[in-house]
Formats: C-alpha cells, sequence, structure tokens
C-alpha cells in the first residue's frame, strides 16, 4: 500500500467515531446521492468520473472534463438540485459543486430528519446546503485530490453551518480504477441547543473497464464499501450496460443497490435503476429509487463531457 492511502487510512481512523457515538448528522443533503449517474448505480460512485464525483471523491475530478445538473423529487414534499462542474486544468484539475434541498422537517423524535422521511413530509420548512472547491493533482501516478466545503442546516427558519473537509486518493491498476475518499470531516452544527455531527465516512470504490460484450453492447461494474461516522458499513455496487448503434449514439441501462439507513416510519428502498441517453457530448440521466410506505424518488440530470 502507498504512502498516500496509508496517511489517509490513519486520517480516516482518527477522524471517524465508534459504534458508541449515535449523535445525529446533518446536513441532511450529504447523506443523499450527489447526482442522477451515481443514484442510479447506487450511489457506488468513489471511484467514478464525470462532473458530479466531486461529490465523491476529489481526487476523481481530473479525469474527465464535465458540467451536470440534477434534479430529484421526494415524494411532493421535497426536492434536490446538484449542479457541478469540473476539469484539467494543465497539471492541476479543479471543479466547483453545489447541493441544495428543499424538505418539510418532521420534527418527531429530533429536529433532524433521514433521508428515508423526506418523500412523507412534515410541518417544517427546512433546507439543506452544501457548497464545494476541489482541487485535484497526479504524482507518480496517484491522483490526490481535496475539497472545503461550507455546509448550512436550515429547520423551520432556524439555522447553523460549519466548514467541511474531504481528502481522496486514487489510481488504476491495469484498466481498473481504485480510490479511497474520507468526507465530512468538520465541526458538527447546531440549532435551538440540539448538536449534530458531520457525516462523515470513509470510503473504498473501484471502477472497471468497459467489457465488450458484442459488437454493439459493453458492460462497466462500479462497488464501493464505506465506514459511515456512527461505525455503520454500507457496502453499495451498480452495472451500466451500454448500447451503441451507431458513433455517437449511446443508451445505457443501470441497476444499483446500496445498504440503507433504517429507522421507525417510511424507508429508502436498497435497489435503484436508471439510464442515459448520449448523444456526442451531450448525456441525459434518469434514476427511480422506490420507497417502503411513501412515494418513489425520481431523478432527472443533464450531463455535458
Amino acid at each position: 500500500m502507498s504512502l498516500g492511502y496509508r496517511t489517509l487510512f490513519a486520517l480516516a481512523l482518527a477522524t471517524t467515531p465508534g459504534l458508541a457515538q449515535e449523535a445525529p448528522t446533518a446536513p441532511l443533503v450529504l447523506r443523499l446521492p450527489g447526482g442522477t449517474r451515481a443514484a442510479g448505480a447506487g450511489n457506488a460512485f468513489t471511484a467514478g468520473r464525470g462532473a458530479e464525483v466531486i461529490f465523491y471523491n476529489p481526487a476523481q475530478i481530473g479525469v474527465l472534463r464535465g458540467t451536470m445538473i440534477s434534479l430529484a423529487r421526494f415524494g411532493s414534499s421535497a426536492t434536490q438540485a446538484s449542479l457541478a462542474t469540473v476539469g484539467p486544468f494543465g497539471r492541476v484539475a479543479i471543479g466547483a459543486g453545489v447541493l441544495y434541498l428543499e424538505y418539510e422537517s418532521p420534527a418527531a423524535s429530533s429536529l433532524y430528519s433521514r433521508p428515508g422521511m423526506l418523500p412523507a413530509g412534515g410541518p417544517l420548512q427546512s433546507s439543506s446546503l452544501a457548497a464545494t472547491l476541489a482541487a485535484s493533482t497526479r504524482i507518480k501516478g496517484i491522483r490526490f485530490g481535496i475539497a472545503g466545503k461550507y455546509v448550512q442546516e436550515n429547520i423551520g427558519g432556524l439555522r447553523d453551518g460549519s466548514l467541511a473537509l474531504d481528502a481522496g486518493v486514487a489510481r488504476e491498476f491495469g484498466r481498473a480504477t481504485f480510490a479511497l475518499a474520507v468526507q465530512n470531516i468538520g465541526s458538527g452544527i447546531e440549532i435551538m441547543g440540539e448538536p449534530a455531527s458531520l457525516p462523515t465516512r470513509v470510503s473504498l470504490g473501484a471502477v472497471s473497464p468497459s467489457i465488450p460484450l458484442d459488437t454493439y453492447f459493453d458492460l462497466v461494474a462500479m462497488a464501493s464499501v464505506s465506514r459511515e461516522r456512527d461505525g455503520r458499513i454500507v457496502p453499495a455496487a451498480g452495472v451500466e450496460l451500454l448500447y451503441q448503434p451507431v458513433s455517437g449514439w449511446t443508451f445505457i441501462g443501470r441497476v444499483g443497490a446500496r445498504r440503507v439507513e433504517g429507522g421507525p416510519g417510511p424507508l429508502e428502498s436498497p435497489l435503484a435503476l436508471g439510464g442515459s441517453f448520449g448523444l456526442d457530448r451531450f448525456w441525459l440521466d434518469y434514476a427511480f429509487q422506490p420507497s417502503r410506505g411513501s412515494p418513489a424518488t425520481h431523478r432527472i440530470g443533464i450531463r455535458i463531457q
């Protein structure tokens, strides 16, 4: 294991508390998928590429220049928007991204909501924000990235914000990509005297090369495993089936699964489905995630890369 990976593992262990700490985490938007393509692939995007990877691993922002916008609707009570642009500029890659969520907080046993409650709504008009700037560079075949972000939660007109840090490394082994990232390092927030920690996590991910299946069909597989702040282990995986009948036209079917949070009330489904249509540099993405006990989540996105 390289020095970069050993250093990042040590940082992850130092910043991720053990199972005994079960305080609520916020902002809520940091616990949701960062984009439409990632959502349809089970959120297994630690080693992904494209603009939305800025929300998963800053080390990967220089692999593929692009811009994306994504909108998600959780039933009729919550809307999430994502916007990101990344790309190489000489020896350094830079990127910027914003995640924003408007939702209705149920304000039940805690002020802070969880992803599975978003379609159900509640009495408090709330919002969640994360704005990110990232940079990465390549040294001796290893990509290193760092990102700073401002995060904020607004619940019923009361708000608090904080600064946070992401760090990551990535490298190709053969034609496959392997990556490690630590996200949301920083102090938490506090609203009405109720503290919440940032949803710190450490994630290890991999993406396969494009595997030819036929003259027109290719397959790409991706996987990740994350350790959440409370010690919960979250595996995730997804596959993409690419169909390119003519040059410049690409159709993609996508399926993914990940471990989701439990708890009372409505629950997220671990399964997600999606698809994309690409015409040269322009892509239209869609993702669908059912929810047990409440309306499903629909996402639509546009990418230029």
